[in-house]
């Protein structure tokens, strides 16, 4: 691993960068996934974006000196090369990039402008020793009506004060926390500053991240001058040494793909981002930080037009992942094949159980915990793709339910839910959640995260009108609707789950 990224910070001009016309303007996303930097060259004729993959570059979390690191060196190498392939597609630079990431990862910047070490990964081990005191200092409930945010190991609050608790020397040694797409936007050339929609997933912003939480700083002992301003999306960050703006565009991957739904800012509607993680949740105006959310284990993230993301964060594909690893395949299509043809287990998992959130041997946990549970396992790796993806759907129907009681009548109990990401190619998890959830499921972008940041660009750059959002979405993306089929045996996986787990919800 190296260190040796280029792009580092110069000082932007009071007055701020323009954004270039064009006919038929082209700008560059990078969406970084926890396996893969991907560039998407979009092109807006002025009624559709076109889209265009100039780079995948794989990457992956690694260990070093006892912890797991992201290759950031990789990663801006990746980047860089990402934008030279567009610009000589182009023959000139794009009129703007934007740069969305997964949440809660970070940078620290020392004083002289550095990057001090590897932004560590959410699935490094260290929390688990710090959780305790957190919740002491913090306790959960108040996190949560300080913030709006559920309280995980998994969240910047928790890493930064596990980072303190080993290292007492950073308190003097950083100037900076960066949260992954504005410390990327930093190492291009961008000032430190810290877009609403990921600032808000870190569990230091009230609600709405209109601005940081004061006390959650103070009962965690955080320096309030590591954190740089809040500033709203859809709008310069700064600028590459090309000259090309650097659009704050909703930093997370959630919330560009939520913003690829071509919604307006009161709509309220289902939706679920499927991948790694599954984000199943509703897009409504405003927080709901009540009890029946908290009690939902329901997140308030904001959106990239503002309103906010109500969601639970849940294990997903990343089950299915570590399983191939393990097997070695690589064709997906080939083990959902065999999974179709084979029979049910007639049993389910709870993917977010702590037994499955290291990398490593995932077969051998899940058939491990099956037979613990319901004294069963899978006895094939078709019935253990099975397994999974009915224990992905019967998930989503929990929180579908959930989200049914927390935002009331302003969703129908019939209303559909619009998918989108890698995971709505997996057509038997789809069938599965509709059937699970009694609802039609549209399945939309499967490259969400970079349309929506593609949106988000045009839009800052006054290309497209958020009035326009809608249908420049419906003449981008071709949508499928996927009808439900019979619910009643995901039903009796989920009694049976309740049976074994009797206090999950």
């Amino acid at each position: 691993m190296t260190m040796d990224v280029k792009g580092p910070h110069r000082p932007r001009k009071a007055d701020g960068p323009k954004m270039a016309r064009a006919s038929r303007p082209a700008a560059l996303a990078f969406d970084l996934g926890s396996s893969s930097v991907r560039g998407i060259l979009g092109i807006f004729d002025g009624q559709r974006i076109t889209t265009r993959e100039v780079l995948r570059v794989n990457h992956e979390a690694c260990k070093m000196n006892g912890h797991l690191v992201w290759d950031i060196g990789r990663i801006m190498s990746a980047i860089h090369e990402g934008f030279d392939c567009a610009t000589e597609m182009l023959g000139r630079p794009p009129v703007s990039i934007g740069v969305d990431t997964w949440g809660v990862d970070y940078g620290l910047i020392d004083h002289s402008g550095h990057l001090l070490r590897p932004p560590r990964a959410y699935r490094d081990t260290r929390m688990s020793k710090y959780a305790a005191e957190v919740d002491r200092r913090l306790p959960r409930r108040t996190a949560w009506e300080s913030t709006g945010i559920q309280p995980q190991e998994i969240n910047t609050t928790y890493q930064i004060f596990a980072d303190l608790a080993e290292q007492p020397q950073l308190r003097q040694a950083v100037a900076t926390v960066l949260p992954m797409p504005d410390l990327v936007a930093y190492l291009l050339g961008a000032p430190p500053a810290v877009g609403r929609a990921i600032g808000s997933s870190t569990g230091f912003a009230v609600p709405s991240a209109s601005q940081w939480s004061t006390p959650v700083l103070e009962a965690l002992d955080i320096p309030r001058e590591w954190l740089p301003d809040l500033v709203p999306e859809s709008t310069i960050a700064g600028t590459t040494v090309h000259g090309s703006p650097i659009i704050h565009c909703g930093g997370h991957d959630t919330a560009c793909a939520v913003h690829a739904l071509g919604l307006g800012k009161n709509d309220v509607r289902l939706f679920l981002s499927c991948g790694s993680w599954s984000l199943m949740g509703a897009t409504i105006p405003k927080p709901l930080v009540t009890d029946e959310a908290h009690d939902a284990g329901l997140t308030n993230e904001v959106r990239t037009d503002g309103g906010i993301r109500i969601l639970r964060n849940l294990t997903g594909l990343w089950l299915l992942q570590e399983c191939q690893r393990y097997w070695n395949e690589t064709a997906i299509t080939k083990l959902l094949a065999e999974a179709q043809n084979s029979s049910s287990l007639g049993v389910i998992i709870d993917p977010d159980d702590e037994a499955f959130v290291r990398p490593g041997g995932m077969p051998l946990k899940i058939s491990k915990w099956c037979d613990e549970h319901y004294g069963v396992k899978p006895r094939d790796r078709a019935q253990m793709v099975r397994l999974i993806v009915e224990s992905l759907a019967c998930a989503h129907a929990d929180v579908v339910n959930c989200l049914g009681r927390v935002v009331g009548s302003q969703l129908d109990s019939t209303d559909p839910i619009m998918a989108m990401g890698g995971g709505i190619q997996n057509g038997m998890l789809m069938a599965a959640t509709a059937s699970a959830c009694r609802r039609p499921v549209i399945t939309t972008a499967t490259e969400a995260s970079c349309l929506g940041n593609l949106l988000c660009q045009f839009e800052t750059a006054d290309f497209i009108k958020p009035s326009d959002r809608t249908n420049v979405v419906a003449a981008s993306i071709e949508q499928k609707v996927i009808e439900p089929g019979d619910p009643a045996p995901f039903d009796a996986m989920r009694e049976k789950l309740r049976e074994v787990l009797p206090v999950q919800q």
